[in-house]
This record gives C-alpha cells, sequence and structure tokens, in this order.
C-alpha cells in the first residue's frame, strides 16, 4: 500500500508499533486520550464493544513517520444505527473503521506539514484503509466522528467517499471571551447564564449542608464496580447500557494507568454519583458515569458530579473539558459548544 514516497504499514498488535514514534505524532497533532498506546493497548487488551481484529496503520516516508491510525475490524458497522440515520444504508456485515465508536474525536494524526504535502498523506491513508477493509473482507471502511472542519473530510469528498453528519459532540472551553484561561470554578460561573448560576450554586450550598463530599481518584476496582453499575442504571436510560460491560469497563480503566481518575459525590457510605473522567495533555474527558437519584437533599447529584469534574479541570489547567455526545440542553446549559461530527465512508464495491 503506497504512493511514491509514502508507504502505509498495518500492524495487528499495538506491540507491534514503534510507540515512540506513534506518541510523537498524536502529540504533535494534539490528538485525544483516544490516540495514546496506553488507550489502544487497554482498548486492544480489554475492549468495551468485541471486534474482530485490530488494524494500526502507519504512514511513514522511508524511516520518517509522517501519520498514524488506529481502525478496529467489526462484525456490525453500524451497531447505533448513526449511519442509517442519515441515509447510509448499506452498513450490514463487517466493517473496518477507524477509530471506534467510542471515540467522538477521530482524527488521522499528521507531522505538521503543508496543507498539499497533509491531503497526499491522508489519501494514502484512506486508499490504505479501503485496501485493508477489501482484503479483511469488510463490507465497509470508513471513519466516524470526524469533527466539523477536519481536512480528512474535504480529502474523501475529493476520492468520491460518502460524507454526512452524524451526531453532535460537546467542548467546554476553560477560558473566557478574552482568551485567558478562568482562575477559579467562580470565574467560569460567573460566564453562565444567571439562571443556571444560580441553581448550581443552591446545589452546592445544600449539598454542604447535607454533608456531601467529593473527591478526585485514582481509579480502583472496587470502586470501579461502583461507577460502572451507575453508569450502566444511567445510560439504560438511552438505550446504551451494553456500551459498559462490568469486567470490561474495569480492566479497560485500571489499564488506562494516569490517563484515568474516578471522581465521586458521596453521601456518608454512599456513592450517589459518580464518573470516570479521561486526562490527556489539554483536555479533561466526562467519559462515563452517572448518579443514583435524580435530586437528593433538595440538590441534583450530577450537577455536582459536572460541578466537581468542571472545578478539577480549571485547577489542573486543562484547555477545554469534553462532554462526549447527547445531552444537550445540560451541556449547553453548562457553557459547551456544539460541535457536528462526521462519518465519511468508502462507496460501496470500491
Amino acid at each position: 500500500m503506497s504512493t511514491p514516497h509514502v508507504t502505509v504499514s498495518v500492524t495487528d498488535s499495538i506491540d507491534d508499533v514503534d510507540t515512540v514514534q506513534w506518541r510523537r505524532i498524536a502529540a504533535a497533532d494534539t490528538a485525544p486520550v483516544h490516540y495514546t498506546p496506553a488507550y489502544l493497548r487497554a482498548y486492544q487488551t480489554s475492549p468495551l464493544s468485541p471486534f474482530l481484529a485490530a488494524r494500526y496503520l502507519t504512514v511513514a516516508d522511508g524511516d520518517r513517520t509522517l501519520a498514524v491510525l488506529p481502525c478496529y475490524l467489526q462484525k456490525e458497522g453500524d451497531p447505533y444505527g448513526f449511519l442509517r440515520a442519515v441515509g447510509i444504508e448499506d452498513t450490514d456485515g463487517p466493517a473496518l473503521l477507524g477509530h471506534n465508536w467510542y471515540c467522538y474525536d477521530t482524527r488521522v494524526p499528521v507531522r505538521a506539514m503543508d496543507p498539499a504535502q497533509r491531503a497526499r498523506v491522508l489519501g494514502a491513508v484512506l486508499d490504505a484503509l479501503r485496501e485493508q477493509a477489501a482484503a479483511d473482507g469488510a463490507l465497509t471502511a470508513g471513519l466516524v466522528s470526524v469533527p466539523d472542519g477536519d481536512p480528512v473530510l474535504d480529502v474523501a469528498r475529493d476520492k468520491g467517499w460518502r460524507v454526512a453528519p452524524i451526531v453532535t459532540r460537546f467542548q467546554l472551553p476553560l477560558h473566557g471571551a478574552d482568551g485567558d484561561a478562568f482562575d477559579s470554578y467562580d470565574s467560569y460561573l460567573a460566564t453562565l447564564g444567571a439562571r443556571t448560576r444560580r441553581t448550581i450554586r443552591q446545589y452546592l450550598r445544600r449539598a454542604a449542608e447535607a454533608g456531601v463530599t467529593t473527591a478526585v481518584e485514582a481509579p480502583r476496582p472496587d470502586v470501579l464496580r461502583t461507577v460502572g453499575d451507575l453508569t450502566r442504571r444511567t445510560a439504560a436510560k438511552y438505550g446504551s447500557a451494553g456500551m459498559y460491560p462490568e469486567s470490561a469497563f474495569t480492566d479497560f480503566v485500571m489499564a488506562l494507568g494516569d490517563h484515568a481518575r474516578v471522581v465521586r459525590v458521596d453521601r456518608g457510605d454512599l456513592t450517589v454519583a459518580a464518573a470516570v473522567v479521561l486526562l490527556d495533555e489539554e483536555r479533561l474527558h466526562m467519559w462515563a458515569g452517572g448518579t443514583s437519584h435524580a435530586t437528593l437533599d433538595g440538590f441534583s447529584p450530577n450537577y455536582l458530579l459536572w460541578a466537581t469534574e468542571i472545578r478539577t479541570a480549571i485547577q489542573w489547567r486543562k484547555r477545554w473539558v469534553e462532554g462526549g455526545r447527547s445531552n444537550e440542553p445540560m451541556k449547553t446549559r453548562h457553557g459547551m459548544k456544539p460541535l457536528r461530527l462526521y462519518a465519511c465512508v468508502a462507496p460501496p464495491g470500491t
């Protein structure tokens, strides 16, 4: 799989990848935690959603790595119906997709280069992805959850791939209108609407009066079982409880090391809300969590969980809080900005 002076190699294990080069390319492109070797190894070893094979694409010019992309051969290409909802119908059967459906920031991390060179490298990646899918017997090849404005979308369009918006992701910039970073949680609150600001402060006060405590800590298996249970109970309301299978959830998070933290809201010995947040250099990701009560003692445990997560991101000097997909009312109320995500799928029969 090559174009002049550019080759694309494919391996089926993260252990066979030059992780030093992989990490360097991902960092240069400020790729999220989902592209770190730790995340990829954790997902390969303890997949939250079973896959048939992993495929790690590495683009090189001689011994110089230019770009990387993790992909997964899946038995079903559209398990959540996102593609069918936008008219991409022929996705039954095996699919080779990058990144995976748990990643809401799919990109092809590329070494810094001019736009023409970048387009050439991205084109080589898409060609290799399509060729590998054919070799694997996959009926579908594509990228899912690509942010609006990513240059790979234009390259895919130029190649005749089907490009369509599928879902919306939400981000909270941790700086004010003047561009300066928030220096405290109160400075962030000041940017919210008066009603939301008043509600949050009221809930914080009531929780304190009820003796509720919060904690941010390294993951432990016993605590992760509680987090997983709360997450599945909450996800069940949206029909997605199966995204967090108990054993794989615990093993996956434990394998992330310093890229994961647990946030807890406790009332005495009872954990009433908890979440796993993921960390990279620039972001805190509100990844998975849930609550046992919509309201308790006159406050919302979920609001308190969010307050703790956002306060932590500010204290740790992150540039963004990633809010993931869905639940638009809650996220926009907290100042998060929408970002449309796209799928780009190779045309059938290519």
